[in-house]
Parts: structure tokens; sequence; C-alpha cells
């Protein structure tokens, strides 16, 4: 008599679900009002709203707001292309 074998699968696990794949408007997401919060706190201090007695934390301020501004277009920018 000849045995029979039956392939049994390696895996009885179901595969993933697949990704959601819509993107949140912007101003939706905790990183928009990160960067908004961010952004505008920097320029209060840039603009002198805040009073400081230097320039150089202006300046420094005006960098972070900007640098702040560019880093949350780059990351949506990734998130909608990729």
């Amino acid at each position: 008599m000849d045995a029979v074998q039956t392939a049994t699968p390696a895996s009885t696990t179901p595969a993933a679900a697949p990704a959601d794949t819509t993107v949140k408007p912007g101003y939706k997401t905790t990183e928009f009002w990160m960067t908004a919060g961010a952004t505008f706190v920097g320029l209060a201090i840039a603009s002198g709203i805040v009073p400081d007695t230097g320039m150089w934390p202006k300046i420094v301020a005006l960098v972070v707001s900007a640098f702040a501004a560019m880093g949350y277009t780059v990351s949506r920018t990734a998130v909608k292309n990729g």
C-alpha cells in the first residue's frame, strides 16, 4: 500500500490586511499642529512680541521656525508621494 502524503501550508496565519493608503488632510495631523506651534512661537520671539535682550535669540528663533516649516513641507510631500 502506498502512503499518500498531502502538502500542508507552511504557515496557517492569514495574510496581513492591506495597509490603509488614504492620506489625511494636513490640518488634521498632530505633525501640523506641532509645526504650527513651533513656527508661531519662533516668529513671536523673532518679531519682538516676546521681550528679549539680544539679537541672537531672535535670529535663532527665526531660523528654527523656518526649519520647522520646511520640515513639515518635506514630510507631507514624502507622505503624499510614497
